[in-house]
């Protein structure tokens, strides 16, 4: 079947046309639809007239949806930078070198998007630069593009605001996570995608390192894509923080260095 340009014969599309907030909605690309003969109704499957059933050409693309909606919804990236995608990444308004620059980062997305899922995800980045350059949104991108091609979950953690603040409640016997720390470092090793905002931000005590290097540790362990960003260069980070947080990152991500001119103010106006 010939590849489709709208989706890329994924069958799923954010359609920015569509009025959900002001941002738009994930959907069904029409390629999906001009097959679809069960009304896209559940199980999405059809019958003949001898009421034999077969499954309705829609149903994988539609099963996909449910997935990555789901993946959207409990990802807990901030509002400025979700529905970001690659094509958001603007930089028709940057000079000839930064183009280049920024050009090359976005490579970075291409590969890692377009890795098999049979693949092996030995595979991390750690993009750092002064404030406003883009790596915050530049992670987002990333994660949101693995998120839609492959259907798998995906989470954003702050370290300061919601790495330690909620492994602290947990060993608080009157909060409500009162007991669910494993739990809380379970699901950020385990999640498929992961971006670590703001490395670097972290205290560096004895029970922050462990934390961090036990979730760092077990994700390259299990080969699951980490993003990370910070203001600083890793090396930079050798004399402060856990050698073995260091080490890690070292081992498992790709060094990228953002450069960028700030972009929150172009990020504001295509919001």
């Amino acid at each position: 079947m010939k590849r489709c340009k709208a989706c890329g014969s994924s069958g799923i599309i954010f359609n920015r046309t569509i009025e959900a907030g002001s941002l738009g909605e994930l959907t069904l690309c029409d390629c999906v639809e001009k097959r679809c003969t069960c009304g896209g109704v559940e199980p999405f499957q059809i019958f003949d007239e001898q009421g034999n059933h077969s499954w309705c050409p829609c149903r994988t693309a539609r099963l996909k949806l449910i997935a990555i909606k789901k993946a959207f919804k409990e990802s807990q990236i901030p509002i400025k930078y979700k529905w970001k995608f690659r094509k958001d990444f603007i930089t028709k308004e940057l000079d000839a070198n930064n183009a280049n620059d920024a050009n090359k980062i976005l490579g970075f997305v291409d590969t890692i998007r377009d890795k098999e899922p049979n693949e092996k995800w030995k595979v991390g980045f750690y993009l750092w630069g002064p404030a406003g350059s883009g790596k915050t949104l530049l992670a987002s991108i990333f994660l949101q593009e693995l998120m839609l091609k492959y259907a798998l979950p995906g989470r954003f953690i702050d370290l300061s605001r919601q790495f330690f603040q909620r492994l602290k409640r947990s060993y608080d016997n009157a909060d409500e996570l009162y007991g669910t720390g494993g739990q809380i470092l379970d699901e950020l090793i385990y999640v498929p995608f992961l971006v670590i905002d703001d490395f670097g931000v972290q205290r560096n005590t004895e029970w922050e390192s462990e934390m961090l290097y036990t979730l760092i540790d077990s994700r390259y362990a299990e080969e699951r894509v980490t993003i990370v960003t910070s203001n600083a260069d890793i090396k930079d980070h050798k004399k402060v923080a856990s050698g073995r947080v260091y080490s890690r990152i070292l081992e498992m991500c790709k060094i990228v260095h953002v450069n960028l001119p700030d972009y929150r103010e172009s990020l504001s106006q295509h919001i």
